[in-house]
């Protein structure tokens, strides 16, 4: 059968008795819960009211900085990549004279015809540029791996290590 563990030998020895405790169904292995800081449950001993009240506020404190270390990211990289674009349209808005027709330098050069052309060819390569943002972002995401830092407040009920983050994480991000 596929996935089931069979075993065909009529005799079996004392510790394969002791080591099927743990299995469960069809090759469903179940392990026993950890041993270290298991003072009151299974996952470790509970907080009192006021470490559960006081580690909850570290860890939204903790989390709304890897929120905002993220949306800095986001900023920081939206602003570089999309800088060719708003130039572009600066200038072009700049310098129409139905727009604002500043006195700069640039403006000498420019008249109405080649600022439409600077607008609409900033509006044109506006949707690629920020595909291109969006790409890089989610690479920076995954590359420094900010989402695995946020904590769930649950570990704020339970006495251990407060911020614990997983060594291999497999996931389709």
């Amino acid at each position: 059968m596929c996935g089931v563990d069979v075993d065909l030998e009529d005799g079996g020895s004392a510790e394969e008795e002791k080591e099927e405790e743990f299995w469960m169904g069809e090759g469903v292995k179940m392990l026993p819960p950890p041993v270290a800081h298991s003072g009151g449950s299974a996952w470790g001993s509970r907080r009192g009211r006021c470490g559960c009240v006081a580690c909850g506020a570290v860890l939204i404190l903790w989390n709304l900085s890897v929120v905002l270390a993220s949306a800095l990211l986001l900023a920081v990289v939206f602003s570089v990549v999309l800088l060719p674009a708003v130039l572009l349209l600066y200038a072009g808005f700049l310098c129409h004279s139905r727009v604002l027709d500043a006195p700069s330098a640039i403006c000498r050069y420019l008249d109405d015809n080649s600022c439409s052309a600077l607008i609409i060819l900033g509006f044109v390569m506006m949707s690629p540029l920020v595909v291109v943002a969006a790409a890089v972002f989610c690479g920076l995401l995954r590359r420094f791996r900010l989402l695995l830092f946020i904590q769930p407040i649950t570990r704020a009920w339970y006495r251990g290590r407060l911020l614990d983050w997983a060594g291999s994480v497999h996931a389709w991000v």
